[in-house]
């Protein structure tokens, strides 16, 4: 999904005579509660003695529905790899923006990050960061992701499960450590 360099979403169109329903409603990344509600009378009496340390930071995952937002998550970039169709042991390409990355990047990140035979991947272009999407045999057993940014990390996910994150100091140190973490991650433990 394209992000702007604040990292705010852009406002999703309902289609023309559908009824005009929030973009966010079903996103586990927004937080859809009012002022109202999180300044309720109940809240207001836990807090009259004075404010609750970390209180507030603790309401915000009141309600999170982890497992929904896992398999979210594990879903959109297995639909990414499907979308893309890569062959075996390739980097398939794929721009969700207008702006892309240079095209001297992207060979970059083919050349750096090296996919076993066995693997397939794609290569999601967003212009200011590029996501390497990664699976083993079979597809959607292992799962990886690697985000080439000015805050490059890698996320791992094993039978829908995840298994590792890891943030790296700049997009150099992330394409350097990323062909290992990425066999190491999407090795079938009957290979």
């Amino acid at each position: 999904m394209p992000s702007d360099p604040e990292g705010d979403e852009a406002p999703e169109q309902a289609p023309a005579g559908d009824e005009a329903k929030p973009a966010v409603e079903n996103r586990w990344w927004v937080d859809t509660g009012t002022n109202k509600e999180r300044r309720s009378p109940a809240r207001a009496e836990a807090t009259e003695g004075g404010p609750i340390v970390g209180q507030r930071f603790f309401d915000v995952g009141r309600g999170f529905d982890q497992d929904r937002a896992q398999k979210q998550l594990t879903d959109s970039n297995l639909n990414l790899i499907r979308e893309a169709n890569p062959s075996e042991g390739q980097w398939a390409y794929m721009s969700l923006i207008d702006d892309t990355s240079s095209p001297e990047r992207v060979a970059k990140v083919k050349r750096m990050l090296r996919l076993p035979k066995w693997a397939r991947g794609v290569l999601v272009d967003s212009g200011n960061s590029i996501r390497a999407i990664a699976t083993g045999e079979p597809v959607g057993e292992n799962v990886v992701e690697l985000t080439i940014a000015s805050q490059s990390s890698f996320d791992a996910w094993s039978g829908g499960e995840w298994v590792r994150e890891k943030v790296f100091r700049n997009r150099e140190r992330a394409l350097r450590e990323g062909s290992r973490l990425i066999v190491r991650y999407l090795k079938n433990r009957n290979r």
